[in-house]
Formats: structure tokens, C-alpha cells, sequence
């Protein structure tokens, strides 16, 4: 018998573990870890869930703040900032190494994911941090997942093999689009142990009469997001070029339209985080002149709730453009990353996504007036995708339900 089939014995309620990279002010992330733990509270009689994050403090404030948190919730550091858990006491900082090795081996199941990407091109080896969890699985005979995850790029060829290895190893590998299961299945895994899927946000039902934003009845509001380019990974021409485009194609709307702009940050940590790219924009030639708003939310329905008000959102943080085609509202999106592409080539909507590094002023803005004029038709196609992408979402859940309830 294989190592991996032998069964453990393991506690009488189910025990699954969550590990991504939460709590570091990502609302993509919170987006993700609110869904995956209400599915499973309400899904799974009696489940515990552990869950692995950067900041128990944090990731605890946003399950309050989203009405989640109870007693079948426990959160350990999962060594995202280094080997000693910050603001902890020296003396207790490391603990979390032989916690995480404990409630791996009493867990039922332990998901790696979901959303983040396997890749190693924004940092060397990043790949690894996902995977060293899937050895310890494997160590622990505890049955692990790929959860719900992306794939951009892998270069190292040693990275490439551990991830080949694991997969194989895994109960299931669930991605959120077609693009990147078929890069799993390259890898030489099984097709019948991959499953493309859609990004699980989907599985949320948001407390709405209707998901389509109304037409204001003054000035339009165009929201919209931004991000920093990081040069490890594009080009600083690339970088200049995107920040030229947009905010050429944000002049040209409040100039036509006469719209109010709208910016809605998604991610709010670090140097790096959206204020800084928004100072960027603001800082070009052509939007030095244009006002714009800033959406200050707290809970993932108010960030919900100002993308709804829009009358139309272009996107460049991939989540945002996911929480645009659940509100209802037309998008345009600016892709960064194979994610944002294939999302919206594979729910027919490739017409409405530019690529950044063929993005100049007129192309955005003959997308952004073709996206105009369709708004009514795209707002009504929003719902249908959302219906088909809920009923894929949901087999993320279904497939960990099912290995549970086969297990037991």
C-alpha cells in the first residue's frame, strides 16, 4: 500500500485547513477566505476549520467584521513574514512551526489555495511556500488539495518537479479557469484527478433584489482600480506605457461624459499597495486636472456596494473585475497576468479585456466606447455567466464535501 493511502486515524468531526496568503490587506484574499469559510460552515455538520495566515489578529477582524467568526474557527501563523510569527512574544514566536505540523496530521483535509497563483516570477521560488505544505500533507498522510488555484508561470525547473510530484499525490487539483488546468495537466498529471472550474467568489449570493447598478440620473460614475507594475516583473516601459493609457482613458470619460471617477482600492498593504499606483496616475500630465473620488469601505459588502453604484468599472485588479460582472456592472478590463484574460475569454466576454502590454490611449478608449454603448446587453449577459460560474464554483466545495463523506 502506498504511502499516501495509508488512513490515519483522525478526530470525530472533520478538520479542514486553510491555507493561502491571508490577511494582508488583499480584498481579493478576504473575498476568497469569507466564501470558503461560509460554505463550509454551512455545508459540513460540526467542521473545525483551521486557518493558516500572516496575521491571526487581522484575519479575525475581518471574520467579525463579515459575521463568520465562532468557535469551530482556529487560526495559527502560517510563516509568511519568517520563521518567528511577528508581535508575538520571542518565547512563543515559533511555536506555530510544531502547531502547523500538529493540525496538519489531525486534519481530514488540508486546501492549498484558493486564487493564489502558482508561479515564481514576482518572487524566486514563491512557488514553494504552497508546496512545502503539500510535503508535509504527504508526511503527515493527511489528504491535501490544489484548491481553487491559479497558474501563471514557473521557471525553475526544480520547482516545476515539486509541484509535478505533489500534484500527482493530491485528492484533486480544482483551478479556477480552463488555462490553467491545462498547464496543470502538461505538468503530466492525471486529467481525471483536474478540475476546471471557476474562481469560487462565484458561490457567494449577494443580498440583492437586483444586480444591475441603475443609471445615474446626473453624471455618470465610472469606478475604476489600479495597481503598481513591479520591475522584476514588467518592463519599465510597460509600466509607463499602462499608467499613460489609463489615464488617457480616464480624461477622455470625464471629458465626454462628463462622469465622476471613482477609484476603489483592493489591496492596501506595503509599498506597493493601489494608493500608490492611484498617486501615479494622478501625477500624469493628463489627469492632473480631473477629480477623483476614493471609495473608503470596511466589509466586503460596502466594497460590493460601491462597484454596484457604478455605472460602469474598468478593471485592472482581477477581483475587482469578477465583483463588476457579479454587481451587475459593465467592465472593462486591463489584463496583467494570464488570470484576467482567460477569465473573460472563457465566459465570452474576450472584446472587453486589453492586454497591458498592447494598451496605448486609442485602443482603451475604442474598447471603453464599444463597452458604452453595450452596457445594457453586457449588464443582462452578467447574469447568465454568473449562473453558469456559480454552478462550477460550487463543485470546489462539492469535491471536498464528497471526500469527507467518503472518508468517514
Amino acid at each position: 500500500m502506498k504511502r499516501s493511502q495509508i488512513k490515519q486515524p483522525r478526530t470525530a468531526k472533520p478538520r479542514i485547513i486553510l491555507f493561502g496568503t491571508y490577511a494582508e490587506h488583499n480584498a481579493g484574499d478576504d473575498y476568497l477566505l469569507a466564501v470558503q469559510v461560509k460554505q463550509f460552515l454551512n455545508r459540513i455538520p460540526d467542521v473545525h476549520l483551521i486557518i493558516l495566515t500572516c496575521d491571526r489578529a487581522e484575519t479575525r477582524r475581518l471574520l467579525e467584521r463579515e459575521g463568520l467568526w465562532n468557535n469551530h474557527i482556529t487560526l495559527l501563523y502560517s510563516g509568511r513574514h519568517g520563521i518567528r510569527e511577528p508581535g508575538a512574544p520571542w518565547y512563543r514566536s515559533v511555536h506555530w512551526f510544531w502547531q502547523n505540523i500538529r493540525e496538519t496530521a489531525k486534519a481530514n483535509f488540508l486546501l492549498i489555495g484558493p486564487g493564489n497563483q502558482l508561479q515564481d516570477v514576482t518572487r524566486r521560488m514563491r512557488v514553494l511556500f504552497f508546496i512545502s505544505r503539500a510535503v508535509l500533507a504527504w508526511f503527515t498522510r493527511t489528504p491535501y488539495a490544489y484548491f481553487g488555484i491559479g497558474f501563471y508561470k514557473i521557471k525553475s525547473r526544480f520547482c516545476r518537479r515539486m509541484l509535478k510530484l505533489t500534484a500527482r499525490k493530491a485528492a484533486f487539483v480544482s483551478t479556477r479557469d480552463e488555462g490553467g488546468a491545462q498547464r496543470i495537466r502538461e505538468l503530466g498529471i492525471s486529467a481525471s484527478k483536474v478540475f476546471s472550474l471557476r474562481d469560487i467568489t462565484f458561490c457567494h449570493h449577494w443580498q440583492s433584489p437586483d444586480t444591475i447598478s441603475p443609471e445615474h440620473p446626473g453624471k455618470p460614475l465610472i469606478g475604476f482600480s489600479c495597481r503598481i507594475f513591479l520591475p522584476t516583473v514588467f518592463p519599465s516601459d510597460v509600466a509607463e506605457n499602462f499608467y499613460h493609457s489609463l489615464a488617457s482613458l480616464l480624461a477622455a470619460i470625464h471629458r465626454e461624459l462628463g462622469a465622476e471617477l471613482l477609484f476603489i482600492p483592493f489591496y492596501r498593504s506595503s509599498a506597493f499597495h493601489d494608493g500608490v499606483a492611484l498617486d501615479h496616475l494622478q501625477s500624469r500630465a493628463e489627469l492632473k486636472e480631473v477629480p477623483v473620488k476614493i471609495h473608503q469601505w470596511d466589509t466586503l459588502a460596502s466594497l460590493r456596494e460601491g462597484i454596484a453604484a457604478c455605472d460602469a468599472f474598468v478593471g485592472v485588479r482581477y477581483h475587482s473585475m469578477l465583483l463588476s460582472v457579479q454587481s451587475g456592472t459593465p467592465v472593462l478590463g486591463i489584463s496583467y497576468g494570464h488570470k484576467t484574460r482567460r477569465f473573460m475569454e472563457e465566459v465570452s466576454l474576450g472584446d472587453d479585456v486589453v492586454i497591458v502590454e498592447s494598451a496605448t490611449p486609442d485602443r482603451l478608449i475604442a474598447k471603453w466606447h464599444e463597452l458604452w454603448e453595450n452596457r445594457a446587453t453586457r449588464s443582462l449577459q452578467y447574469r447568465k455567466i454568473c449562473e453558469s460560474s456559480r454552478a462550477l464554483a460550487e463543485k470546489h466545495i462539492d469535491l471536498v464535501v464528497q471526500h469527507i463523506s467518503n472518508h468517514e
